[in-house]
Parts: structure tokens; C-alpha cells; sequence
């Protein structure tokens, strides 16, 4: 453990907001967990459902990468990343209605 007074507020302040998030974030990890559970997985998955199974687990761990994404243990760099990453399959997400209402297999041949 280190002595340094800077590291040990950056541990302090990102056990703290780890604590303040928990409950959110375990509630919504353990919806995922039912929800994965409860999935057929004989049946074949098309491409949409794919999308459809992404922006599902998306949905359950986005508080988890917003934690993440302002913990100041992790550096800038990388909570910039995890930021942009975020916003990426945020904006997937958003769509997936729109792809999956207007998408028809073959209907382009």
C-alpha cells in the first residue's frame, strides 16, 4: 500500500464511489444474469438478434461502465476510452430499433 498522500485519495475517492454505485450496478447485473439464463440458446441466432442480444447486455452493464468510466484510480486515458466506447454502443443502441424494424433478410436481392 502505498504512502503517498495523492494515491491514497485517488483510493479513497474510487472506494467511495464504488460504494455509492453498488447497489445500482449489482441490480442490474443480476437482472442480466436472469435474463441470459432464461434465453433459448438451441435456436439459431440471425443477425439481428445478435443486435438485439448486444444492446440487451448493453443496457445491464452500461451503470457498470459509467462507474468505471469515473473512477479516478483509472487513468485519464483510459476513463476517456471507456467514455467513448460508451457512447459508441450508446448510439447502437438508439438505432436497433430502427435496424431491426426495417430489416428483412434477402429483401436487397
Amino acid at each position: 500500500m502505498s504512502t503517498n498522500p495523492k494515491e491514497l485519495n485517488t483510493t479513497v475517492a474510487s472506494e467511495s464511489h464504488i460504494k455509492a454505485n453498488k447497489r445500482t450496478v449489482d441490480a442490474s447485473l443480476r437482472n442480466l444474469q436472469k435474463e441470459m439464463e432464461q434465453e433459448n440458446t438451441l435456436v439459431q441466432e440471425t443477425p439481428v438478434g445478435r443486435l438485439q442480444r448486444v444492446v440487451k447486455i448493453y443496457n445491464s452493464v452500461k451503470p457498470l461502465l459509467a462507474v468505471i468510466s469515473t473512477l479516478p484510480l483509472i487513468p485519464s486515458t483510459w476513463r476517456a476510452a471507456i467514455v467513448m466506447f460508451n457512447q459508441a454502443l450508446d448510439a447502437l443502441a438508439a438505432s436497433a430499433p430502427d435496424i431491426t424494424a426495417d430489416f428483412k433478410a434477402g429483401k436487397d436481392l
